[in-house]
């Protein structure tokens, strides 16, 4: 009998620590996620040529300001620019609270969202 109520106590714990710390990974997921969306929204308001009817996305300040953006939430990520096109990307490593308990090391979250500016 004390097997048993052994058993169902770890499988009741484990239950537990996928629910919190797999809950934990999509809240990362989530929040990582609204960030590369705004840093690449931020990156493609840097048009440049537009007089000229060629209008595209400045590499260097559209790559800076993208980049200024994540700094300022702790973040890291890869910005990359082609003519009108903005793409980012970013990782962060999420702690395993319970999860590390049982042997389950940190778990990297990695999230890239794309903006592309339309002329109508």
């Amino acid at each position: 009998m004390s097997g048993f109520v052994t058993s169902l106590f770890m499988a009741v714990v484990a239950v537990a620590a996928f629910a919190f710390d797999g809950t934990r990974l999509i809240a990362s997921h989530a929040q990582i996620s609204d960030h590369a969306a705004n840093a690449a929204r931020i990156a493609a308001q840097e048009v440049v040529d537009v007089r000229l009817d060629r209008e595209r996305i400045d590499p260097v300040a559209g790559s800076l300001a993208a980049r200024h953006y994540l700094d300022r939430h702790g973040l890291s990520g890869h910005v990359q620019i082609d003519g009108l096109r903005v793409s980012v990307t970013v990782q962060q490593t999420v702690q395993m609270s319970l999860l590390s308990m049982i042997g389950v090391g940190n778990r990297t979250v990695t999230s890239t969202r794309k903006v592309e500016l339309v002329d109508q």
